[in-house]
């Protein structure tokens, strides 16, 4: 089973425009043993971050480098822009398709989610069951939980426009198909949803 990581730059104040090409340089370097799948830098919502989504073989593969990121004094090679990093660990909910690559936006929103503890499992089930109904509405990129420290979810929405993202959030909560059932129960109330626009090398674009 593939592992992913959902990496999150928080770069200076206007900063991660010129992070962007030091950092392509590295994922384009024998230093970068993920397979990147998207890259996006933020345009709404928390500002100045560069979002990084990539695919290993495995999780002692993704050890490996994420150790020499964590101890490094220029990580991805733009560490002089940027305050601060996570690297996170992920898999896909249940029955999720492989992550695909192609050009499905421009625009990207990122949704992120806390689950009160014991929040998980239920989380999944009632996710599990409405996640392919709405994707019937608009793509679906992924739908991921964090595998260390306090459980969270990631999605990834792509969309045309961001009046397209309001006609379809709209059209599927008056239909009743989202969220999904009680899904808000088991999460806390620390919620972000950031719009970001993908860089030049980005495969989802």
């Amino acid at each position: 089973m593939s592992t992913y990581e959902f990496a999150t730059l928080q770069a200076k104040t206007s900063a991660a425009p010129a992070a962007e090409e030091q950092l392509e340089a590295y994922l384009n370097s024998p230093a970068n043993l993920g397979q990147l799948l998207g890259c996006w830098i933020s345009e709404i919502g928390a500002l100045n971050r560069i979002g990084l989504l990539r695919r290993y073989q495995d999780d002692a593969t993704h050890d490996k480098e994420r150790q020499s990121l964590l101890t490094s004094g220029n990580p991805f090679g733009c560490g002089t822009y940027l305050t601060g990093m996570s690297l996170d660990r992920c898999t896909p909910f249940p029955n999720l398709p492989e992550i695909d690559t192609g050009t499905f936006g421009p625009f990207y929103e990122i949704r992120t989610y806390e689950m009160e503890t014991g929040g998980l499992a239920p989380t999944l089930e009632t996710w599990e069951k409405a996640v392919p109904i709405r994707a019937e509405r608009s793509k679906l990129v992924t739908v991921m939980r964090t595998v260390e420290g306090a459980p969270r979810m990631i999605s990834i929405w792509p969309y045309q426009t961001i009046e397209n993202r309001q006609d379809v959030r709209s059209k599927a909560i008056e239909d009743g198909i989202w969220p999904p059932n009680d899904s808000f129960k088991h999460l806390k109330t620390d919620m972000l949803s950031t719009i970001y626009l993908p860089t030049s090398f980005s495969p989802l674009k």
